[in-house]
């Protein structure tokens, strides 16, 4: 890697002070340390921005921008239209990176030229311990871009371990932002969609971040209002055995193709080790 790339991370938080340092931690941590975080505050009347700006203190890696009354999509939206990095990507407050998420990132993209990536999707739990990874290396692109990935049917793709290229943001119209900033609680979906009509979601096999479970997720106690907005945006519905049989067929596939994945990553790690022995 000649020159390593910006990383931007954007945050729209609104009274996210009981985990929002979590995060600022988990970036702190980063073995990779180029990179943004900016943090877009729909109108905290918690400690939130105060606790940006103490954890953040004299760190020039941090924007703040207050936008009062503003949602959470839009917010979004914004943050990464005032990104400078080549490789984005964002992250809400009560969740988390693992530390060598940014490098493992990095390093794909560099291999690859990836421009749109993922993790296998960890679980935090509401004390920051990582309970689970499902093993999902494979999301086909055609079942993207037509509305398979949703609670119904496939599951969620986890949106706090994507990352895309600033090329694949900038190819999206302003219609499709427009879709996405309008969105309540299915912005991400939405942005997925709209993603795959012309990019293949990319797997590393490894973990690179989760979704903390806790009783105050909006996605669950919104599911309703989160389903609704995915049948208004064209997801794809099947009555509920045939739902249930092909979300086993996924989870099967996936999981052999993480499998792969994985063996050709240990495959490629055994040979790195033996050539620094026989330099050594």
């Amino acid at each position: 890697m000649n020159e390593s790339p910006m990383i931007s991370i954007v945050t729209p938080v609104l009274n996210g002070a009981r985990y929002i340092a979590a995060l600022i931690d988990s970036l702190q941590r980063q073995s990779f340390p180029v990179w943004e975080h900016i943090v877009v505050d729909g109108g905290s009347s918690d400690s939130t921005i105060d606790c940006v700006k103490s954890m953040y203190a004299g760190d020039t890696r941090v924007t703040l921008i207050e936008r009062p009354g503003l949602g959470q999509y839009a917010s979004v939206i914004e943050g990464l239209k005032a990104s400078r990095g080549s490789i984005l990507g964002w992250q809400n407050a009560d969740d988390m990176y693992t530390p060598w998420a940014f490098s493992a990132i990095a390093r794909y993209h560099a291999k690859t030229n990836a421009d749109w990536m993922t993790g296998l999707p960890g679980c935090w739990d509401g004390t920051g311990d990582l309970r689970f990874v499902r093993p999902y290396g494979w999301y086909p692109r055609m079942l993207i871009k037509n509305g398979w990935f949703h609670a119904n049917l496939l599951g969620f793709i986890q949106q706090e371990s994507i990352f895309f290229s600033r090329e694949a943001f900038e190819s999206l119209s302003e219609l499709d932002l427009g879709d996405v900033e309008g969105a309540k609680l299915a912005g991400d979906y939405m942005l997925w969609k709209r993603l795959a009509r012309n990019y293949r979601l990319k797997v590393l096999p490894t973990v690179i971040s989760g979704f903390r479970r806790h009783e105050n997720n909006r996605s669950s106690l919104g599911i309703e209002d989160y389903m609704s907005e995915v049948r208004q945006d064209g997801g794809r519905f099947f009555p509920g055995p045939l739902s249930a049989m092909f979300r086993q067929i996924f989870r099967c596939l996936s999981a052999c193709y993480s499998l792969q994945r994985v063996e050709t990553e240990d495959r490629a790690l055994n040979l790195c080790v033996s050539d620094e022995s026989q330099r050594k």
